[in-house]
């Protein structure tokens, strides 16, 4: 097997080899049997870069012991979890980046990567098909990002890409704070030809009233429903329930999510629903055949249209025209 050949990394795992067989060996106890086969591959193919870079900009003996410290530790952690097994593809992806942004992890190690995995957790959860897509958006920004703030930034602008759409709310307030490089870059990589003030406050590119896909599902099958679901919106936000479980519902442009609401009853939801009182104009531009009996409840806001049919497990959604 390929064995780490990085001096400064050598020298530290060997001044210091009570310390990190101590750590091994704890982890064991909390974790189980680690494949011992899999920390060596990992710590040459993944660690030993990162630390290769971060030695060019700090080789004092402190400073590596600090930042191997933290990669061993949470390399264990990844690997004892078995997230860097099951994952092994992209976490190598993601990891990699630090070795591109090594400004960050000499002097944040442990928070660089904490942001990091956080990412990937959610990107795991609510899309987790565009996690390689994320790291490319990272790696093509990563010479502009330039202190831990940026990461965050460009990490839920890259997110919010990906189809995280919860994230859109906070992320006009967010740009601002960046460099105008930076700006520009993640402009260029968001595909954005509006102005910022459109591209952050209006959920839809179009002008007109379209369909816009559907978010849901029977819960048996991957989704989230366990009866046919009811809407309402509460305040600022749209909440859907089953009876059972509660979420808030996001869409926009890149993507649709249902974010658990544990804090909102079901019951709340379904006393706030409504049903369709009048044959609006838009039922016409939808469907102008539309048995509009069967919508079981309705929200429309200023952007959007959102219906759910009685039967039917999904959430259907249009952006509307004149937005």
């Amino acid at each position: 097997m390929e064995k780490i050949s990085l001096p400064q990394l050598i020298v530290e795992l060997s001044d210091n080899s009570a310390l990190y067989n101590q750590w091994y060996k704890e982890s064991e106890m909390k974790y189980g049997n680690l494949p011992s086969q899999t920390i060596a591959r990992w710590m040459v193919e993944v660690v030993e870069p990162i630390v290769e870079a971060t030695v060019a900009l700090n080789s004092a003996p402190e400073k590596i012991h600090e930042v191997v410290k933290a990669f061993y530790l949470e390399s264990l952690k990844l690997i004892g979890s078995g997230l860097a097994i099951r994952y092994e593809d992209e976490y190598k992806a993601a990891w990699l980046l630090m070795a591109q942004m090594p400004n960050l992890v000499v002097k944040f190690p442990t928070k660089t990567i904490s942001l990091l995995n956080d990412v990937l957790l959610n990107l795991h959860m609510y899309a987790p098909e565009k996690t390689m897509y994320w790291c490319k958006l990272i790696e093509s920004s990563s010479v502009e990002i330039k202190t831990i703030e940026d990461f965050k930034i460009a990490g839920r602008m890259y997110a919010w890409k990906c189809g995280l759409a919860h994230l859109r709310a906070r992320l006009k307030a967010d740009f601002a704070e960046l460099s105008e490089n930076l700006q520009q870059n993640i402009l260029h990589n968001l595909g954005s030809d509006k102005n910022t003030y459109d591209f952050f406050e209006k959920p839809w590119p179009n002008t007109n009233t379209k369909f816009e896909g559907v978010q849901g599902g029977f819960k048996g099958t991957t989704g989230f429903f366990e009866h046919p679901p009811m809407l309402a919106q509460i305040g600022e936000h749209i909440f859907v329930t089953d009876s059972k479980s509660s979420y808030a519902l996001f869409a926009d442009q890149f993507g649709k999510v249902l974010i658990p609401a544990y804090s909102v009853d079901a019951t709340y939801i379904v006393s706030n629903s409504k049903q369709l009182e009048t044959s609006e104009k838009w039922i016409e531009k939808i469907n102008a055949e539309m048995d509009v009996s069967t919508i079981s409840s309705v929200v429309t806001t200023k952007e959007t249209l959102v219906f759910t049919l009685q039967n039917s497990y999904f959430l259907y959604l249009f952006s509307l025209e004149n937005a």
